[in-house]
């Protein structure tokens, strides 16, 4: 090949605008970055006359519809609480903490409405119990009521319990129900021992429950807040209690999508639950006003 060849082979170089410049790029590369008027849709999202065009499939921070995982959710049962979750409730295929300090507040009503799904599709739950040795035993939670769980719609038939009893078994025992293909849901009460050996344990449990379809809720005390964690979701639970009702106040700790600031209240026990503690309270008010200090002696021996 001669020079004449070569030559016409070679594009002719882009006219420079001065020293140094950068060819201008065609109009219809900024096709898709140029502002747009946006329609009245996107003005409910808030998008100005300035902004840039709402493309699909592109995940916005400020949306919490938008930023769901690809995953299939589950309702929660709650609609306020359903408002706040991406994708609309929990999860499936992916790792949900539960941190609380006080059990009983009402953190297994919160997952009764999904487990009892699960329970009518004909899916297992399991149950990892806490240890039996080690700071947060069996002594110090509020355990799954067969009963409750009965009345809830969740058949204790289809419920696994295991009941480890160190932490090591506990670990081993979320690995090996993770492997299960048929399981529905996974509840763990967890044990902490150091923030970086719980986070690769934590990581190991988040991977394996991407590979199926269940609901994982890891159970936690509440000083594991300030710790990294691989979950996508993490709930802080607290007991509200109202002016007639005790409301479980729900913290959004992490989530995909803009942060929270502002828990969550929701009426998770029944209402006739409240209104009978209201009425033992006010039955027994008159009782105790009715005897005098003095004639506390006379009373107790039912003169």
């Amino acid at each position: 090949m001669n020079a004449q060849q070569l030559a016409a082979l070679t594009p002719a170089p882009l006219p420079l605008r001065g020293r140094g410049a950068i060819p201008r790029a065609p109009a219809d590369a900024y096709a898709l970055a140029a502002p747009d008027r946006p329609s009245p849709a996107q003005r409910e999202r808030g998008g100005g006359e300035g902004g840039f065009v709402c493309l699909p499939g592109v995940w916005h921070a400020d949306d919490p519809a938008l930023a769901a995982t690809a995953a299939e959710c589950a309702p929660t049962g709650f609609a306020g609480l359903d408002a706040e979750l991406p994708g609309g409730g929990w999860p499936h295929g992916q790792l949900v903490e539960l941190l609380y300090d006080d059990p009983g507040i009402g953190e297994l009503s919160l997952l009764a409405p999904a487990l009892a799904a699960q329970a009518q599709a004909g899916r297992a739950c399991v149950w990892i119990l806490p240890c039996e040795s080690g700071p947060d035993n069996l002594l110090q939670q509020a355990l799954p009521y067969p009963p409750a769980l009965a009345e809830a719609g969740i058949d204790p038939s289809c419920s696994i319990f295991v009941r480890p009893a160190v932490a090591r078994e506990a670990w081993w025992a979320v690995e090996q129900s993770l492997r299960a293909a048929h399981l529905g849901a996974l509840i763990g009460w967890l044990p902490s021992s150091g923030a970086q050996a719980d986070f690769r344990a934590l990581r190991r449990l988040h991977l394996l429950a991407q590979r199926h379809h269940a609901l994982v809720f890891a159970i936690r005390p509440s000083r594991c807040a300030g710790t990294p964690s691989p979950a996508v979701l993490r709930l802080q639970l607290a007991c509200s209690s109202g002016p007639q009702s005790r409301l479980l106040a729900v913290k959004i700790l992490k989530r995909r999508g803009r942060p929270l600031i502002d828990p969550v209240a929701l009426q998770v026990h029944p209402d006739r639950w409240n209104r009978s503690a209201a009425s033992l309270a006010m039955a027994a008010a008159p009782a105790s006003s009715a005897v005098r200090p003095w004639r506390l002696t006379a009373a107790l021996a039912g003169c």
